[in-house]
């Protein structure tokens, strides 16, 4: 296997299989796809976790970090490890942006990110198997996009579609339509009713099919190698103790918003008070690398289900309400949904709060908080963790929101055909509704995270020293060096997080192919 390419491509997930695989459509161009996890090129050889469309997986193939949820609560904060990144394990949301979203990137000083700029990258990358090709929606594309039909609906999902119109809200057919707000079923990267279908299952069967495209998994990317500040390659890491030089002409980071500015800060490239304790020389003085952490946090109203009520075999979720909360700018900026059952042996907090093993209920997610985290490293060697905080409820307006949306969560979880199939409720109670202490405890007691962490090399002009890219996702201060992933949101887009990270990668391998 040569050691030279035209592009290396670090990680395979939602962005980064989009990169890959596009650049490859030009014979002309050899690429490398790296990914520290394993690699499933053959469907029947998928682990079943992996294809089980059904749940999160959120254990075999994971990079098994813990965040600093808020007061030093630690929390599992599931990254997929695997061809296909956390689109290979997530919950198959194939939510998009709204133009007030993509408003707030162009405001940030990045002028080529409005809604009209990206729509075209969204239809490309869908085969939207309910629409087809309209003026909002694609065709064809390597993602195909299905909406749960009333008839597949299960029956407590059909019982909280009733409860949302009840309390209000207007049904919504399309998610995905970019003024929808309501109720209605989601958009789902599935073909069928029962698989997951990862950017590594769209993006990768045609270009394996190419003899300029080349997959190496289960190797783990430790710095990226430079000439002066251009990148030339990376160093990576067999598995075995030995290390690798892999040279190219472009190097495009597409491994998360955890590990792409990991890899920054080992390479040199990051705020350089962290880079000299860390031990390492300062090749581009970046602040922003690891900074403006942004998550979606979420809780809601559980119950404990009657026995036998819930298969594991039902759909995780079907729908959903995006909505604004009241008094509030943001347009849709709350999640409601109707979680069938979650599992809680991997959460032995919860665990012990619920006293079961299962809870079911309305979970509310605050799709615009205002807190920021940060991620740093604590040591150069890649196998250590790195220092994930969260820092969720960092203001008094995140607290609030939250009250509010478990205080609706609990009149969702209320209405017959839900509550009836519960045994017992976990904590709240109609008395606890009215203590407003005693809620806010709550929230910060049962607070998790949706796992969609962006912002941590935010995209910006040169101007702002907080930026890391620009807006052609090209590194500050060096040259042939790329990142595309969620990382690269100067702000978190309303919705999960997977679709929009394929359309920055599907936007960057434009550029590249117009070079």
């Amino acid at each position: 296997m040569t050691n030279e390419y035209d592009y290396v491509v670090v990680g395979s997930g939602s962005a980064g299989a989009a990169v890959a695989a596009r650049l490859s459509e030009d014979p002309s161009r050899k690429v490398l796809l790296l990914d520290a996890g394993p690699d499933f090129p053959v469907v029947e050889e998928t682990p079943t976790d992996i294809l089980d469309g059904s749940a999160m997986s959120m254990d075999k193939h994971d990079w098994h970090y813990r965040a600093d949820i808020n007061d030093g609560r630690k929390i599992r904060f599931p990254r997929g490890k695997i061809t296909g990144g956390s689109s290979a394990v997530g919950a198959t949301i194939a939510l998009r942006g709204t133009p007030n979203n993509f408003e707030e990137w162009v405001a940030a000083g990045n002028p080529a990110w409005s809604w009209n700029d990206v729509l075209p990258f969204y239809r490309r990358l869908e085969d939207d198997l309910d629409y087809g090709d309209t003026d909002v929606h694609g065709a064809g594309g390597p993602i195909p996009v299905r909406r749960w039909p009333a008839d597949e609906l299960t029956g407590v999902q059909q019982a909280f579609l009733e409860s949302s119109l009840k309390a209000g809200f207007t049904e919504v057919a399309d998610h995905n339509n970019p003024t929808a707000s309501g109720v209605g079923p989601i958009p789902s990267n599935r073909r069928d009713t029962t698989t997951r279908f990862s950017s590594a299952m769209g993006y990768l069967p045609a270009a394996r099919q190419r003899e300029n495209f080349s997959v190496r998994a289960g190797v783990t990317v430790n710095r990226v190698l430079f000439d002066g500040v251009k990148a030339i390659g990376v160093e990576l890491s067999t598995g075995n103790g030995t290390t690798e030089a892999v040279h190219a002409r472009h190097v495009v980071l597409s491994a998360g918003s955890i590990n792409s500015p990991a890899i920054l800060l080992r390479s040199g490239i990051g705020p350089a008070a962290d880079l000299g304790w860390l031990g390492t020389d300062v090749r581009v003085d970046l602040p922003g690398v690891g900074d403006n952490l942004i998550d979606h946090p979420r809780t809601g109203a559980f119950m404990v289900p009657k026995p036998g009520t819930f298969s594991q075999n039902d759909p995780f979720l079907q729908t959903i309400i995006r909505t604004t909360a009241e008094g509030s700018s943001e347009f849709n900026d709350m999640q409601y949904y109707m979680v069938n059952h979650f599992d809680l042996s991997l959460f032995p907090e919860l665990q012990m709060l619920a006293n079961s093993p299962v809870i079911f209920g309305v979970m509310v997610v605050h799709q615009k908080p205002q807190s920021r985290g940060r991620m740093k490293l604590t040591t150069l060697d890649p196998t250590v963790d790195p220092s994930i905080k969260l820092n969720f409820l960092d203001t008094e307006q995140d607290i609030q929101t939250l009250v509010d949306g478990v205080r609706n969560s609990w009149k969702l979880l209320n209405h017959a055909g839900i509550s009836d199939l519960g045994q017992s409720y976990i904590v709240l109670s109609d008395e606890l509704m009215e203590e407003e202490e005693m809620l806010r405890y709550y929230v910060k007691l049962s607070l998790d995270s949706a796992y969609h962490p962006v912002g941590t090399a935010k995209m910006g002009p040169a101007t702002d020293e907080t930026a890391v890219v620009d807006e052609r996702l090209r590194v500050h201060g060096t040259e042939n060096l790329y990142i595309a992933d969620a990382s690269v949101m100067p702000e978190i887009v309303n919705c999960n997080t997977n679709l929009t990270s394929t359309m920055i990668g599907e936007r960057l391998a434009d550029w590249l192919r117009e070079n």
